[in-house]
């Protein structure tokens, strides 16, 4: 080969590997756009929040409240509140395992996040399960939301044997700012339960968090599930708050 051909392929393979590095290096990481927008979506540190639920189906109105303690990514505990039938209900997560402990009985009930709580909410709504660690997560693709916001739109599938409320989540999460947007939750094999949507953002605990998260049934567009976070307060929480024993004694 002449010298001549030689310079002329070599150009030709280092041409050819350009783009792919290039690419490889642009390509963003889906693991950190979700553990970003997992930190605006719900504060690391321990903090308590007052939940109300509003429940609209066929023109009727349902509403509820709890308090919510969170320490970390895997403990919370939800104490019911209102109406007054359910009050003194807590549910208990630590790490894979959640209880349901009921004021007239003795024992704590092992219940699972994807159980639902009423409406559209299951138990891991209320409690909010952090997506980090409980799923596998990669980059679907990306779009304009609503012809005015580029969103990454991240594919979620379940970690076997995390407690997780959904099998398979569509995520959007906004490009400049991380913030969540939208969610489609789905069953393993891809059937849309219901979709979620994030709004009032506004400063929480020193960042700007959405406050509000409204789902709606994917089979009755009418049946609707609001979920309003407020007065979230940083609180040290004690270990002893999220032991089991103790679970109607707080």
């Amino acid at each position: 080969m002449t010298t001549r051909a030689l310079i002329a392929s070599s150009v030709v393979f280092f041409a050819a590997l350009l783009p792919m590095n290039t690419a490889h290096a642009t390509q963003p990481d889906a693991a950190k756009i979700l553990a970003d927008a997992e930190h605006i979506r719900s504060p690391s540190e321990d903090y308590v929040v007052n939940v109300r639920l509003v429940d609209r189906k066929k023109g009727k109105e349902e509403v509820r409240t709890y308090e919510t303690s969170l320490k970390g990514r895997d403990k919370a505990l939800v104490k019911f509140l209102t109406p007054t039938s359910e009050a003194g209900t807590q549910v208990l997560m630590v790490g894979t395992d959640m209880w349901v402990k009921v004021p007239t009985s003795a024992k704590a009930i092992r219940i699972s996040a994807k159980q639902k709580l009423t409406g559209n909410a299951a138990y891991g709504d209320v409690a909010r399960l952090s997506f980090v660690g409980n799923y596998n997560v990669r980059i679907a693709g990306s779009e304009k939301l609503e012809g005015k916001t580029d969103a990454w739109i991240l594919e979620l599938t379940s970690i076997e044997g995390q407690p997780v409320t959904y099998d398979r989540v569509d995520y959007w999460v906004d490009k400049k700012t991380s913030r969540p947007l939208r969610a489609i939750y789905k069953t393993t094999s891809g059937k849309t339960l219901r979709e979620g949507t994030f709004g009032g953002f506004r400063d929480v605990l020193g960042v700007m968090r959405p406050t509000e998260f409204v789902l709606v049934n994917s089979m009755q567009s009418d049946h609707t599930t609001t979920l309003t976070f407020d007065s979230a307060v940083r609180k040290p929480l004690p270990d002893l708050l999220f032991e089991r024993q103790n679970l109607g004694r707080n």
